[in-house]
């Protein structure tokens, strides 16, 4: 008589057989870890803090890292941010700040990584533009994955807003703030992660025309932009 261990692996390996796919989010989704899914804000965070801007294109704010509770803080002192207040808090309906892991996983280790992402220009905005990982793009529209300069893909408005109805993500290049001045608008984009590196900087994403990185740091005063995100529920794919 074969024993109740053993019946209960058949009974699972039966399960797995019937068709049914692993459990995945659905509609457009992106990867932040093995069993982690989200979805991007629709633009980033506007400068007062308080809401989105209102296209992918648009700037949005330059904040100090961690700076949820008080996102108009421009001191260029390192001890005016201790810690971190997550800028989704006070948003609410679960926006939150990925940390440097999500991002570096996002961006290099999720399935088909390096062929989903890439720089490139919507209208004269230049960015990084992240495609789903459940992401099917038609024949005429077509996609230079990589860092290879800003002209490597170049989309019409029209081009892009069928992009972004496939969910595709755009972050925008707004340079960074040091006190009051701004530097590398257009040209540069840094993003803030929710993870501090050591008492006087914290992590972000760096990119550029040609290049790309999450290993490394800017001092927690500079301001840099923000794009929360907020986890997908999941359900069976059929």
């Amino acid at each position: 008589m074969k024993s109740l261990k053993y019946l209960s692996v058949l009974f699972l390996v039966a399960i797995a057989g019937c068709g049914r796919s692993p459990q995945v989010p659905v509609g457009p989704y992106f990867s932040v870890s093995d069993s982690t899914w989200v979805e991007f804000a629709p633009g980033n965070l506007a400068p007062d803090g308080h809401g989105f801007e209102p296209s992918q294109l648009h700037y949005g704010g330059l904040f100090g890292w961690g700076t949820g509770n008080n996102p108009g803080n421009t001191s260029e002192n390192h001890l005016d941010y201790p810690s971190f207040h997550d800028w989704g808090e006070p948003l609410g309906h679960g926006w939150r700040t990925m940390s440097v892991e999500e991002w570096r996983y996002l961006l290099f280790l999720r399935p088909r990584a390096d062929s989903l992402r890439a720089t490139g220009m919507v209208g004269e905005a230049k960015g990084l533009l992240l495609l789903p990982d459940n992401v099917s793009l038609p024949a005429d529209l077509a996609f230079a994955p990589g860092t290879h300069g800003w002209s490597a893909n170049r989309y019409t408005l029209a081009q892009w807003q069928r992009l972004e109805q496939m969910g595709a993500v755009f972050l925008a290049s707004p340079g960074f703030r040091w006190g009051t001045d701004v530097y590398a608008e257009g040209c540069e984009g840094m993003y803030w992660t929710s993870s501090s590196d050591d008492e006087y900087d914290a992590h972000v994403v760096y990119f550029s025309g040609d290049t790309l990185n999450t290993t490394g740091d800017d001092h927690r005063f500079f301001g840099n932009s923000v794009r929360l995100a907020r986890n997908l529920s999941l359900s069976s794919a059929r």
